[in-house]
């Protein structure tokens, strides 16, 4: 998968510097991903992330309205939970963090409506996860026993993800001048866990706002 998230990346920037008919994008947004675990066939286990991603893209026309746009975005997630037990005498905090890198690879079919442009896009999404961290502290009796510990989850002794993955994404959006407004849907294609007999999915909905040169 390692020479797969290469060769896109790298077909994806020769593009944007030689075709000089490329529209070029930015944006920004919001997501909330949908995250799914399960061990040994049993039933999933669910846990909510929101964050935002930024980045850039360039639409490369084929034929009619039809183009494809590669591009390159980072993405951070984060969630936090805290519980209690026996009576409030044992209690935690756990805080994530994850940082990503994302090569989409987007066909995409436009239809222009008076001054606007309607568009859909479907394709894949290559990921790497440059970090995951997981940050979890321990409280018994009131502080007479305290506990502070840190691991990143795709790399390293603690390592229990895949930092390469893949995402079949899909969505639509309108232009109107030189603002889009995106709103796209993201499902990942392979198992993000390295644990034997462990299932981890993703699903996720972006919002998004940007701008075309």
């Amino acid at each position: 998968m390692k020479k797969i998230f290469a060769i896109v990346l790298g077909a994806a920037l020769m593009l944007s510097g030689t075709n000089a008919f490329a529209q070029f994008s930015v944006g920004a947004g919001w997501i909330n991903t949908t995250e799914r675990s399960s061990y040994n066939g049993g039933d999933p286990d669910k846990a909510q992330l929101n964050g935002f991603y930024a980045g850039g893209q360039y639409k490369l026309p084929i034929v009619g309205g039809l183009s494809v746009a590669p591009g390159l975005y980072a993405s951070m997630l984060f969630a936090s939970g805290s519980g209690s037990a026996v009576y409030g005498l044992v209690s935690g905090t756990a805080k994530y963090t994850e940082l990503a890198i994302n090569v989409p690879v987007n066909f995409a079919y436009t239809i222009e409506i008076g001054d606007f442009e309607v568009f859909a896009y479907l394709g894949p999404n290559f990921q790497y996860a440059v970090m995951g961290k997981l940050d979890t502290t321990g409280d018994v009796g009131g502080g007479l026993i305290s506990t502070a510990n840190t691991q990143d989850l795709y790399s390293g002794d603690n390592k229990i993800r895949n930092p390469f993955n893949i995402y079949l994404g899909g969505g639509a959006g309108f232009q109107a001048g030189n603002i889009q407004v995106i709103l796209g849907y993201d499902h990942s294609l392979t198992n993000m866990s390295s644990q034997d007999k462990t299932k981890l999915s993703r699903s996720q909905i972006k919002i998004g706002v940007g701008y075309a040169f």
